[in-house]
């Protein structure tokens, strides 16, 4: 799939403008900013926040780690990790809209000394081999087709002894899947890996695995919880970057509920 239409799937080309308005609309000063304040719309996965933390205890991230976000978003989770756990994080995203958006957040929080911002294309990661203690990514691999690639580009930069920590909607045994969904509006730009499929990637890319984690069921009351999303939602949320968030919320739990998806969480060791 042409990375053009992923980054167009992904462009708004008004949200700083839109984020900063919600922002000042949910009674927050953009110029003076609690980083809780972007928790609502920064968490762009399957459980929000939760889902970042649960992987961060798995993966024991530490205050000595260096970090790489592959798929980074509006950096919520990259800022999560540097404060929470004192860590140093670099984050890549294919989309330059979203990288832009959220260096100014990073900055905006008093994080852009722990945080760093790039594009760039995970198929080609612009790092040295053996440069992080933990790669880490959500909800990315979804987008990219070419996946013994991605794993194998995440395994080189990864540092011997370093590790994986992947939060990931895969494809479940039955197709094909019910469209719009928040990563795409039709298959042109959806790609999933079935679970054992993914299982031989990580192996393949020369990660052991040593965490793995189905949340498929957990995540139904989730997906129900975006099909809720009441047509005049507060200022920050989800729909800031996507926009019919009830209808592909109510499709990802039918995908779910179908077995067309599955939900899972695993942490690695490269080796």
């Amino acid at each position: 799939m042409a990375a053009d239409a992923v980054q167009q799937h992904y462009t708004t080309g008004r949200l700083q403008q839109a984020v900063l308005a919600a922002l000042v609309a949910a009674g927050h000063d953009p110029d003076a900013l609690d980083p809780e304040a972007l928790a609502p719309a920064e968490e762009f996965h399957t459980f929000g926040r939760q889902a970042t933390v649960a992987l961060a205890e798995a993966a024991g991230i530490a205050e000595d780690d260096h970090v790489l976000d592959v798929g980074s978003g509006l950096g919520g989770p990259a800022r999560l990790l540097a404060r929470r756990y004192g860590c140093h994080v670099t984050g890549i995203d294919l989309t330059q809209e979203l990288c832009d958006v959220a260096t100014d957040l990073t900055r905006r929080v008093g994080l852009a000394d722990r945080v760093g911002i790039h594009q760039g294309d995970a198929l080609d990661l612009p790092f040295d081999d053996d440069s992080f203690d933990v790669v880490w990514t959500q909800h990315v691999s979804m987008n990219i087709a070419d996946k013994a690639r991605l794993f194998g580009e995440m395994r080189r930069v990864a540092r011997p002894g370093g590790r994986l920590a992947l939060f990931d909607i895969l494809g479940g045994p039955e197709t094909p899947l019910h469209f719009p969904v928040p990563w795409a509006e039709d298959p042109s730009v959806s790609s999933l890996a079935t679970r054992e499929e993914t299982r031989q990637l990580v192996t393949g890319a020369g990660f052991a695995t040593r965490v793995w984690d189905d949340l498929t069921e957990e995540a139904v009351g989730f997906y129900q919880r975006l099909a809720d999303t009441p047509p005049d939602p507060q200022p920050l949320g989800l729909h800031l970057l996507v926009a019919d968030m009830a209808t592909k919320g109510a499709n990802l739990k039918r995908n779910a509920e179908e077995n067309r998806i599955a939900v899972i969480r695993c942490v690695a060791d490269a080796i």
